[in-house]
């Protein structure tokens, strides 16, 4: 029956789940398109009027199934569940701030289960990531969320992966419940300090929400020196050992790229913390913000990529190079910039380096210099045709090293010409969202 599905169609059939309580006058759930005559049919459900509008665009839409890529050729699903876009915080950013009119949606926390199992079942994710706005009282959310994982865990038996966000104003308790049931816990900071938050989150505090990090890292850095120690991983309880994640708005307020990645470094040398996540700013229609220009999408991804540099290839903080106005250059990667800086590096030869060395050339990752250091071993690396075959990006890295002291390009780096550089964004069209891209982040 579920073979052939569009996304759509599951959806539909996934939120049809939610249907079974008895608020509202009686509804029949539409069957989804393209269901085969003879097929079984949607059981008829009666809509509780929370759920009338959770198919409309306005409503930021509770459902969505991703596939995710992870490590070398590994791909994995996720339910992402959006359980209310209710909330009582009015951050002057968010398509869900309490003052701005549109449909709302509100998922209880035993209809989310129901609709994450039905998923399961039909093998359409193998896991599930769960955000909600803030309708109400925060510790009350907190109980909710802690309500769903548990009855998955507990009830349910559900030893996969789990992540959800945690919400600012919760209690020391509710933090170490919910870490303990979560494969992965979220905090959105938003800005990289107080002052910037109060900027564009009034209802929010940056100190706060630091506390509630380092309550959920504490817990988290236990489970992974207990787990080195010997103790086994109990996968109904995992203790957040996926690690932390934290999100930042990029563009809301004046704060720098530099300012927002020494808040970052600073926060990863705590331990507990997987990755950072990066939202470029979108003006949302009927919000305080909905007239200030949108951060370029590629000023995101220049955050990612510099944040992959601190992470995985041993750079520091101090060693990024950024423009006169503190930001990323957005024409030139972080790593080619690092490189086209430090002349005295290059170049590397590629038949000797180590693999640190290796890894400062553009267009050569972690994986690829351990299997140049690998390979050499036993054979001669004679051109390009032999790295590209290793995974070298030889576009990028061919300027910058050497193969038995031969240089295998002349040109370290060439840019292509034109009117103007992606920074200056001549001629965008400026487009104002009904929702933000980060929503589900």
């Amino acid at each position: 029956m579920d073979r052939g599905m569009g996304l759509q169609q599951k959806i539909d059939l996934l939120m049809s789940l939610a249907q079974d309580d008895h608020e509202g006058l009686p509804s029949r759930a539409p069957v989804p398109a393209g269901y085969r005559a003879g097929a079984s049919p949607v059981t008829p459900r009666v809509v509780p009027p929370r759920l009338r509008h959770a198919a409309e665009v306005g409503a930021l839409r509770p459902l969505n199934i991703r596939q995710l890529r992870y490590g070398a050729g590994v791909r994995t699903s996720l339910l992402r569940i959006l359980m209310t876009n209710a909330c009582s915080f009015n951050c002057h950013y968010c398509p869900m701030r309490r003052d701005r009119n549109l449909p709302r949606t509100l998922l209880k926390p035993e209809e989310l289960v129901r609709i994450f199992l039905g998923a399961y079942a039909r093998g359409w994710c193998e896991g599930l990531f769960i955000t909600t706005g803030i309708p109400g009282r925060p510790v009350k959310v907190m109980d909710d969320l802690i309500q769903v994982l548990e009855s998955l865990r507990e009830r349910h038996r559900f030893a996969g992966y789990i992540h959800v966000k945690m919400v600012p104003g919760a209690d020391a308790a509710q933090i170490e419940r919910l870490t303990a049931l979560a494969s992965r816990i979220s905090l959105n900071l938003e800005a990289p300090c107080g002052a910037s938050l109060a900027r564009i989150a009034p209802d929010k505090s940056f100190p706060a929400a630091l506390t509630s990090l380092e309550r959920a890292r504490a817990q988290i850095n236990t489970a992974r020196l207990e787990e080195r120690y010997g103790r086994p991983r109990d996968p109904l309880h995992p203790g957040g050992t996926a690690g932390m994640t934290m999100q930042f708005v990029v563009g809301a307020t004046p704060d720098t790229d530099q300012g927002i990645l020494n808040t970052v470094t600073a926060l990863y040398r705590g331990g507990g913390i997987h990755h950072s996540q990066f939202s470029a700013f979108r003006p949302i229609r009927e919000t305080p913000l909905e007239s200030a220009r949108a951060t370029p999408a590629l000023r995101e991804h220049r955050l990612y990529q510099a944040d992959h540099l601190l992470r995985r290839y041993g750079f520091d903080a101090g060693e990024i190079a950024y423009g006169a106005d503190g930001n990323l250059p957005l024409g030139v990667d972080p790593k080619c910039a690092w490189a086209l800086a430090h002349p005295e590096r290059f170049p590397v030869e590629v038949r000797t380096a180590s693999a640190e060395e290796l890894l400062r050339v553009p267009g050569i990752g972690p994986a690829t210099a351990r299997r140049i250091v690998s390979e050499r071993a036993g054979t001669t690396l004679r051109g390009l045709r032999d790295l590209r075959r290793l995974g070298v990006v030889t576009a990028r890295a061919a300027g910058f090293v050497t193969l038995g002291g031969r240089r295998v390009q002349t040109l370290r780096w060439s840019e292509q010409l034109g009117f103007w550089g992606p920074e200056e964004e001549a001629g965008a069209y400026q487009l104002v969202y009904d929702v933000s891209p980060g929503t589900f982040r």
